[in-house]
């Protein structure tokens, strides 16, 4: 069979930021799992069948001195919650499904950290079907193994095996490219066990079940006879999140035990499987109009941008929904991460928006912080330490060593500093993008669930920072946006365009609670005219207040105007922006700007989202969907590539592509 691609990995067991498990190969059985930064993870498949020994998971020519063969990938299939693989394994055939719970308006099945396996067997009714995980992937590979400890425990008509290190830290490190090495990881099945690497080899040999377990390296493993199934996989991180010094467990487990979690799946996965293909028939139904190349990108983009936060709530109850800047430099509930991922979590559950928002509001009122925009940021994951970036120390000579060097370390608590500690460099913060990101998203909240109680509680807080917008929002000073990877952009367009929406939204927000908010749209107005003004001068718009059409740029910021329906800009302007977007684009999409080949994924849709041109979507949409299947980085989706070449920059499994779902925002 030819395994035709569809992503350039593909999610198996994928619940947070340390829980995240990916296939990098077409064939499932040619390549070992991955953690989503690439980490190698040694967990294996087997089917015991007719005497022979078969490996569909995990690089099955490890064991060819134990004689086991490759199984034949025969059918491949994704839905939105599930990855899916047929094999031959001789005249035994062996379907499967790698299950992520991730219903996104269910907030105990986002953070039930349950993964499972589901199969089907025909052909053999003594078939045994296997998985095993090694010590590996309880640690990191830049940390030196400390060792395991583990056993099995009996549950309620299944056994389940478990280990972790010895020695447990819990939030011992923080940073991007790694994950925790604390807490205990659970697989789950009829029979379960702890075994070295000759029991693995004796069983895989001959079937032996004697398992000695005397060796140094260890495994978890997970055993069915059954000829219809599932295994579980489960992760117990004991503390989650450290919120500011107050160190909270995820959602689900500040209420209930591994072992119930464990529980609810083995009983009632089957009800799990009908809500997620309820999900998935509701979601082609939407994309149907936008094409399947539309689906495609949806599917690439739902279970990593669920997963690459925690949920958890903070001492009074409130939902916090964190995310990690994965693969860009490890930040906590960072506001330009949080305002492209938004439409995802618009559409099915705003309330998780609100959480996304909560830690930026709360530091952005400690004394440490005393600007009048907005922070980037709450810290690095999986601390809310306090604003790290743009961090300082030479500012300061009282501050002593406070940064970290390498991510085995953790974060001060820099919320702790009292007031005028001056800890930040002002040019590497982004004021205006994110004033505008934050007003924009309360709007936008309000628009879905009619709840204006979160805006009212920090309306003081957003006077400030649409106040700042008024003063600098129309024409920028050199200050750093989201996109900034070829430098600073003074004047920037696109920065106004934000700006402009952002003073609207706050207008609409006043008006809701009952405020005259005319002076604000009027000013709103007055820059959008201006905007279009200077727009109509060009064949397109220029990338720069500064700038001639000999420059252009990704003017993504104005699909908000148009989804909440706030008649700054005229769908002329839209459709002439597309246009432009048209004639540069490249192999593999439209670059940000003039200056380099590169784009965004996730602000490509927002793009496609302004036309009402069916065919000009289909274009830019197409072109996204021609990345997943062509590009020659095999990494979970990233949104910064070259349009070029296909080949990734930087950013990978990042939350930001919960913005692709743009699209189902505008009908």
């Amino acid at each position: 069979m030819k395994n035709e691609r569809k992503l350039p990995a593909y999610p198996l067991f994928v619940k947070d930021p340390n829980y995240s498990l990916w296939s990098a190969t077409e064939e499932l059985n040619k390549s070992n799992v991955q953690n989503w930064w690439g980490e190698e993870k040694r967990i294996y498949g087997f089917l015991k069948t007719h005497g022979k020994t078969y490996c569909f998971l995990g690089n099955g020519a490890d064991f060819a001195n134990c004689g086991v063969e490759n199984a034949e990938q025969t059918e491949f299939e994704l839905t939105a919650f599930t990855t899916d693989y047929t094999f031959k394994a001789g005249k035994t055939t062996l379907k499967i499904q790698f299950v992520s719970p991730l219903l996104p308006d269910d907030l105990e099945m986002i953070s039930l950290p349950v993964c499972y396996l589901e199969y089907e067997i025909a052909g053999d009714e003594n078939a045994e079907i296997s998985l095993f995980l090694s010590r590996d992937v309880a640690s990191n590979a830049c940390n030196p193994q400390r060792g395991v400890r583990g056993g099995v425990v009996q549950c309620d008509k299944f056994e389940s095996a478990f280990f972790g290190l010895r020695k447990q830290l819990p939030l011992s490190n923080n940073g991007d490219n790694i994950g925790a090495d604390w807490g205990y990881w659970y697989l789950a099945g009829e029979e379960s066990f702890v075994i070295d690497e000759r029991d693995l080899s004796a069983y895989l040999a001959g079937g032996y079940k004697s398992f000695s377990n005397a060796g140094e390296e260890r495994f978890l493993c997970a055993m069915n006879k059954a000829q219809k199934g599932a295994l579980l996989l489960g992760y117990d991180d004991i503390v989650s999140i450290d919120y500011f010094g107050d160190f909270r467990k995820g959602y689900y487990l500040q209420r209930h035990t591994i072992f119930e979690a464990l529980e609810t799946v083995w009983k009632g996965y089957r009800e799990i499987d009908k809500r997620l293909a309820r999900f998935d028939e509701d979601l082609k139904k939407r994309a149907q109009p936008f094409g399947k190349e539309y689906l495609n990108i949806l599917y690439a983009s739902l279970r990593q941008s669920i997963s690459s936060h925690k949920l958890v709530t903070d001492g009074e109850g409130n939902i916090l929904f964190l995310s990690k800047e994965c693969d860009s430099n490890g930040c906590i509930a960072t506001v330009d991460i949080t305002y492209p991922s938004s439409p995802l979590f618009l559409l099915y559950n705003p309330e998780l928006v609100k959480g996304m928002m909560r830690p930026i509001v709360r530091f952005a009122r400690m004394p440490v912080w005393q600007y009048d925009f907005a922070p980037h940021d709450a810290g690095t994951y999986p601390h809310c330490c306090g604003h790290v970036y743009g961090f300082n120390q030479a500012r300061n000579k009282y501050m002593g060593n406070l940064t970290q060097k390498v991510n085995e370390e953790t974060w001060f608590p820099f919320y702790l500093l009292p007031a005028g500690s001056d800890i930040y460099d002002l040019k590497t913060q982004m004021p205006v993008e994110e004033c505008a990101n934050l007003l924009i998203m309360w709007y936008a909240c309000y628009t879905r669930d009619g709840d204006i109680a979160f805006f009212a509680e920090n309306a003081d807080l957003a006077e400030k920072w649409v106040q700042y917008l008024v003063k600098h929002g129309l024409k920028p000073e050199e200050q750093l946006c989201t996109d900034d990877f070829a430098g600073h952009l003074k004047n920037n367009i696109n920065l106004a365009i934000k700006a402009t929406v952002g003073i609207a939204c706050y207008a609409k927000l006043l008006e809701a609670m009952g405020k005259n908010g005319q002076e604000f749209c009027k000013t709103a107005e007055e820059f959008a005219k201006e905007i279009t003004a200077f727009a109509n001068r060009f064949e397109h718009m220029p990338s720069s207040w500064d700038a001639d059409e000999s420059t252009f740029s990704l003017k993504y910021n104005f699909a908000f105007d148009k989804i909440l329906n706030l008649g700054l800009f005229g769908q002329e302007l839209f459709e002439r922006e597309t246009d432009c977007y048209l004639q540069k684009a490249n192999e593999f999409g439209t670059p940000l700007d003039q200056r380099d080949t590169y784009t965004k994924s996730d602000w490509l849709c927002w793009t496609a989202a302004l036309t009402d041109d069916r065919e000009k979507r289909y274009k830019i949409l197409s072109q996204v969907d021609y990345f997943l299947k062509n590009s020659p980085c095999r990494v979970p989706f990233s949104d910064w590539y070259h349009t070029t070449t296909g080949r990734y920059v930087h950013f990978r499994a990042r939350t930001v592509q919960g913005g692709c779902f743009i699209l189902l925002l505008t009908v």
